[in-house]
């Protein structure tokens, strides 16, 4: 029995226990064997044509035409120049910056994180002023008078993810959003490779969080701007960081979310500097191709309605010049008709349903230029004659990519394309309409001639006043209240005829009043203003028992104009018992939107001014109680026709 011979754990790292070089030696060739001459050559590699390598075949690289594309009848071509494998040059460099600079960040935060020793304890808070580094990246003034935080300034009360102390309430639990409490390692506390790849300066919130807020989004804002594709948005979602939708625009639509939302209602000023921040660095990025996205122009849309809502108007306007700008430089104002011949921008859509969000995307953009022109007076942005894009389809068709043919603007100022209009086509249809009353008003021709009811001025208010009447008429059943009562869009788009029919008469009334024109002329157009806000108190009677948040952020404007209607009519006529009512239910509905709708509350105050005028601004404080309003308004009013201070109850 041959005996096994035990080798213990050192052998194996004792080099001189190990075999020699000899041991190893291969064995020698036998004599017979034949001996290649010189070394071996290696064999050259196959180059696959450009077919094969697109649809991944195989490919045997013959010249000029490989088999697989003399079978199956292809032009075989080869690249000349092969393609260097491997990331590009200066690829590892940049990466080993960026987590240099996220490693400063998080030693620095540390540092400041640090417990402080009981000597240190007593120190005032003074210390915490001293701040070892900073970065001056987003610094400066707001135009509403607030400084302008900087978002990656280490240690300060706007760090909200890591310095502020969270509040007693759920909207700012560490579970929705985190804090980075930063340790040795990088990647411990919510720094992700998200963060690292693409250069963000703080952690995200939460995916607890992130769906909440889609879902908030995509219930309550994307009914009035369905201009993001619902579905796709949410499978992108799921891609790969550098994949995924802009940053930007997330944080846009997180900021809108959040104002409406009461668990993260505090969060929307910090989601709203964000976007603001990230798309202005991706301006900055390279030659500035980085923001010339749709993407980018959706978000530079939810940045100006949001900041419309906030009552930040310079910025908001600048906001609406940018998002118009990038649609015109993509040319998304020529998607359905040719037009002069441009440098393309945009590769094409790939399907009807990226080119449906795109031709939703312009027309997003045109309405809110045109709600920001109404509601501030200043000049229009987008000129309609350079339009060649059909108008929106259906949403449903949206949804559901059903490709569906629509029709342009100019075929639905008439009655038959009136009646094929859809919810979203109906509100950019009214958008279109509140442009020609600028237009009407703010650009007049050199021959108006004011001073004759058939001078051009008053040809185009009844050109105006006749489209509004046949666009009332003609409107579909599925666009009239109260069948479409479900749709904020046809809830918006029929207080935005009757809100024209004010702005146009209200504008024929000074005129008419300024040239002492016929008493009938004035008379006509108080009797229509008069219907059309009275129509807007009904339409308001009739969706109060829904949910507000749906409605357009814009209703606040129809609100307004209708209260400027009722405030007039009693300062002549005080006892009107059914407007003074109607008064009082919409001054307490707009009392409720501006909780999530500041701009509600800017036409409050305007409306408190004008109700002192005439000596009735207690509305405002006690909107509800009519038979107290009753008596005090009788007292009021005999008290301001003897021109005397008017005594209260």
């Amino acid at each position: 029995m041959s005996s096994v011979q035990v080798v213990d754990d050192s052998y194996f790292n004792d080099l001189s226990r190990q075999p020699s070089l000899a041991d190893t030696a291969p064995t020698p060739v036998p004599s017979g064997a034949p001996l290649s001459e010189g070394p071996e050559v290696p064999k050259p590699k196959r180059v696959a044509c450009a077919i094969c390598r697109k649809r991944k075949l195989k490919c045997d690289g013959g010249r000029p035409k490989c088999g697989t594309c003399a079978r199956l009848g292809h032009n075989c071509a080869y690249d000349e120049a092969r393609r260097k494998s491997g990331p590009k040059r200066g690829y590892v460099k940049e990466l080993e910056a960026r987590l240099a600079q996220v490693e400063t960040q998080l030693k620095t935060k540390a540092w400041e994180k640090k417990p402080p020793t009981p000597s240190e304890s007593s120190q005032s808070q003074d210390q915490y002023a001293r701040t070892p580094s900073i970065d001056h990246t987003f610094t400066g003034s707001s135009g509403d008078g607030n400084p302008t935080y900087n978002m990656s300034l280490p240690g300060t009360a706007n760090d909200f993810f890591e310095s502020m102390p969270p509040p007693k309430d759920k909207s700012t639990d560490p579970s929705v959003l985190p804090d980075l409490n930063t340790t040795a390692s990088p990647f411990d506390d919510g720094v992700t490779w998200e963060m690292v790849g693409l250069g963000l300066e703080e952690p995200l919130p939460t995916q607890e969080a992130i769906d909440e807020l889609h879902d908030v989004y995509f219930k309550y804002i994307h009914p009035s701007i369905p201009m993001i594709h619902p579905y796709r948005f949410r499978a992108t979602m799921a891609l790969c960081p550098h994949m995924r939708p802009p940053i930007c625009q997330r944080y846009a639509m997180w900021c809108l979310a959040a104002n409406l939302s009461g668990r993260y209602h505090s969060h929307q000023e910090i989601f709203y500097r964000r976007a603001r921040k990230y798309a202005e660095m991706d301006e900055m990025k390279g030659l500035g191709e980085a923001f010339v996205s749709v993407a980018h122009a959706q978000c530079w849309i939810l940045i100006a309605t949001y900041e419309f809502q906030m009552m930040f108007f310079p910025r908001a306007w600048a906001s609406v010049g940018r998002a118009v700008r990038l649609v015109l430089m993509m040319g998304l104002n020529r998607l359905d008709r040719a037009g002069l011949a441009v440098k393309q921008v945009l590769p094409d859509a790939r399907d009807w349903t990226e080119r449906e969000e795109r031709r939703r995307t312009f027309w997003m953009a045109y309405c809110t230029d045109r709600y920001a022109s109404m509601g501030t007076g200043w000049p229009l942005a987008m000129d309609e004659r350079d339009i060649m894009t059909n108008l929106p389809s259906n949403e449903e068709s949206y949804e559901q990519s059903t490709p569906e043919h629509t029709t342009c603007l100019s075929e639905c100022m008439t009655p038959e394309g009136a009646a094929k209009l859809s919810p979203i086509a109906g509100t950019i249809y009214m958008s279109h309409i509140f442009g020609k009353n600028l237009a009407h008003l703010h650009r007049p021709s050199t021959d108006e001639n004011e001073d004759d009811l058939q001078g051009e001025f008053w040809k185009r208010h009844r050109q105006l006043d006749n489209m509004l009447l046949e666009t009332s008429l003609a409107l579909p059943a599925h666009l009239r209240l109260p069948a479409g009562i479900r749709n904020p869009n046809s809830v918006f788009l029929n207080m935005c005829i009757h809100t024209s029919t004010i702005c146009l008469h209200q504008a024929a009334l000074f005129k008419a009043e300024q040239k002492n024109l016929q008493a009938s002329m004035v008379i006509q157009s108080s009797t229509r203003c008069l219907l059309a806000a009275t129509e807007i108190a009904h339409i308001m009677r009739l969706v109060s028992h829904l949910d507000g948040q749906g409605l357009n952020p814009f209703t606040a404007f129809c609100l307004y104009v209708a209260c400027r209607v009722f405030i007039h009519v009693l300062k002549k006529s005080p006892y009107e018992a059914e407007i003074r009512s109607s008064l009082e239910f919409i001054l307490a509905v707009m009392q409720r939107f501006k909780t999530t709708n500041p701009l509600a509350e800017s036409f409050l105050i305007q409306l408190g001014l004008d109700l002192q005028g005439i000596g009735i601004d207690f509305l405002l404080q006690n909107p509800t109680h009519s038979s107290l309003v009753m008596a005090k308004l009788a007292m009021i009013v005999s008290s301001y026709i003897d021109a005397s201070p008017p005594t209260m109850i």
